[in-house]
């Protein structure tokens, strides 16, 4: 497990790199909000890196590609209706070209947009405040 506090100016980021989900549970990711419990039992390779200033979070994960079934029936298929339409399209053309699904879940006042691909076993993920990725 790897854990780090990183301030830079007013921010405040946190980045964690988790080597297994039981390396995560331990450290209490889900209990903390930084990421839903969702993930499926063969998940590694877990990053996460959360803005505490403006709760904004995103990383990735990678898991054995016959889970993603299972992973998949606890989100929702697309994007949530609250983007913009214009970001809509961009990130919906952005993950088409990497081949990637996007799915979204909505928790304790949190949403958020998974974007994965199955057949490799990987996911990265997103959680903006105001739904309006960071560049866009």
């Amino acid at each position: 497990m790897f854990a780090v506090l990183l301030v830079a100016g007013c921010t405040d980021i946190v980045k964690s790199r988790y080597e297994t989900l039981a390396d995560a549970r331990a450290d209490e990711l889900f209990g903390r909000g930084w990421l839903p419990d969702v993930l499926p039992p063969s998940a590694v390779d877990i990053v996460t890196v959360n803005n505490l200033d403006i709760n904004e979070s995103h990383g990735e994960f990678s898991f054995d590609p016959d889970e993603a079934p299972a992973l998949f029936r606890q989100l929702q298929r697309g994007l949530p209706g609250k983007l913009r339409p214009h970001v809509s399209d961009e990130v919906r053309s952005a993950q088409a070209r990497k081949g990637s699904s996007i799915w979204w879940l909505e928790q304790n006042d949190s949403t958020w947009v998974f974007m994965c691909t199955a057949a490799k076993g990987h996911c990265e993920y997103s959680m903006w405040s105001d739904w309006t990725p960071p560049g866009v």
